[in-house]
């Protein structure tokens, strides 16, 4: 019997990509590779770990709306899991297919995991380099590739910061949005870099009463 037949799809006009996807592969017996997500936050969170997050650093990530984000702390993956959803994805309908019936992930889920806002001004992607008036450092040449900031540069500037009652507050706000950018770019929304965060969203942080109301 043609396996194809068993486990693909039924009808190939809706599913008509059934060739090129991952599954397939499964019907030929190559279902021993398990897919290796990369990120760019484990060395974020091992210096929180060891330094912790002073409050009123994170008073301000309350202000910006991703103190959620960093109360859920690292997200420990599950690669088998994400291997087995890989293989039930299909972007044609942009669900996953299981047998009991399609799914999919809304923003509705991220807003109650991370309690980020989903109603407000989107983010448009225009970048500027804000980093020494907006995160207080200049990082140095070799560190930035493009529209894109090593990760270790970031944590080697706020490792060196000591928060105290007298910081001033700019110096505070300063560290918040290195630390929320680290956030959002190493662990809401990493690359395969896993060393590189992007600076598109540094400007939204720019005002962080307003940064809230993005979506």
């Amino acid at each position: 019997m043609d396996r194809r037949a068993v486990y693909g799809p039924r009808d190939g006009t809706v599913l008509s990509q059934q060739s090129q996807h991952r599954s397939d592969e499964i019907l030929d017996g190559d279902i021993d590779e398990v897919l290796q997500a990369k990120r760019a936050d484990g060395k974020f969170w091992k210096n929180l770990r060891e330094q912790g997050l002073p409050i009123r650093v994170q008073q301000i990530l309350h202000q910006i709306g991703f103190y959620g984000v960093y109360r859920c702390g690292r997200i420990q993956y599950d690669c088998h899991l994400i291997t087995a959803l890989v293989e039930r994805w299909r972007s044609e309908t942009h669900s996953f297919h299981f047998r009991v019936g399609e799914a999919t992930i809304t923003l509705q889920d991220v807003q109650v995991i991370w309690g980020l806002p989903i109603d407000g001004e989107p983010v448009s992607v225009q970048w500027q380099e804000y980093c020494m008036q907006y995160i207080g450092f200049a990082p140095e040449e070799g560190a930035l590739k493009g529209s894109r900031l090593q990760v270790k540069a970031i944590i080697s500037h706020i490792s060196r910061v000591i928060i105290t009652p007298d910081t001033p507050h700019l110096t505070i706000v300063q560290y918040a949005r290195a630390v929320a950018l680290l956030l959002l770019g190493g662990t809401m929304c990493p690359d395969s870099s896993e060393n590189l965060v992007s600076l598109l969203y540094l400007a939204k942080l720019e005002d962080i009463v307003a940064a809230r109301n993005y979506s």
